[in-house]
């Protein structure tokens, strides 16, 4: 939870849980409660530590977390921005299984913040994962490849694009003078 000393700007709200952005004195709190398996994945993509990782993701994406009022972490979320598409990423907590249906619904309010600034984006999911794979699936992301690293991790890569519900030349929108 958020020390006493520091206040978290709520940015988007629902009932008891909020989006927060990710702030440097969030990460002890990410450490301590970050699920094993995105533990795991940080160090097989080759990030040196978990502190590493979370600092790098600090600095360099759009990242946000998400509590429930008085609460520890259930999802660090955000959009890392390369060459091509926004990647978008979570962190989940080490109790996701308990809250799971307020990660699913929150997810999708998360996605449709990001799609506000970012119709195109991607995502990139540990094949071992069979549940996140679906979640990305039921957020709306079509896998586009598989493909596996040199330490025999298999990934799935997705897309989801919402140009043609964003585009103002749509042809089903009247003309406007």
């Amino acid at each position: 939870m958020a020390s006493s000393n520091y206040t978290e700007v709520k940015i988007l709200k629902r009932g008891a849980y909020y989006m927060t952005p990710l702030q440097f004195f969030h990460l002890d709190e990410i450490e301590e409660h970050i699920s094993d398996e995105n533990r795991e994945e940080i160090l097989l993509l080759g990030h040196a530590s978990l502190r590493q990782a979370l600092e790098d993701m600090l600095e360099n994406s759009e990242a946000y977390l998400v509590r429930k009022e008085g609460e520890p972490m259930l999802v660090v979320g955000g959009l890392w921005f390369g060459e091509h598409f926004p990647q978008m990423f979570a962190i989940f907590s080490n109790k996701l299984s308990d809250n799971f249906t307020a990660m699913a619904r929150g997810s999708k309010m998360l996605l449709g913040f990001f799609e506000k600034t970012n119709p195109a984006i991607s995502m990139t999911i540990s094949a071992k994962y069979g549940v996140m794979v679906q979640w990305a699936g039921w957020l709306g992301f079509r896998p586009t490849s598989q493909y596996s690293l040199p330490n025999g991790e298999s990934y799935v890569d997705f897309f989801r694009c919402t140009l043609d519900q964003n585009n103002v030349y749509d042809s089903t929108r009247p003309v406007m003078h």
